[in-house]
């Protein structure tokens, strides 16, 4: 489990940095737990917030520009 996430990739409006974060997030939830995994063709987080709700984003590794920062509890 991790408390901080960040993906640096570029997207389809331009370049930045995914920056996944335990605490409130930009949609008013509670992020509580986040799980990072790397699979052949991309880098898959997995959000769970306090309401228990579960989200999946899916980076294709060819759009990571750069490291992958996962930073633990």
């Amino acid at each position: 489990m991790f408390k901080r996430i960040r993906i640096p990739s570029q997207w389809a409006n331009g370049s930045g940095v995914a920056d996944f974060k335990l605490g409130v997030g930009p949609c008013g939830k509670t992020v509580t737990r986040l799980e990072g995994s790397m699979h052949e063709h991309c880098y898959t987080v997995k959000q769970t917030c306090s309401d228990f709700e579960t989200k999946y984003f899916h980076y294709p590794l060819h759009t990571v520009t750069g490291r992958i920062e996962e930073t633990c509890c």
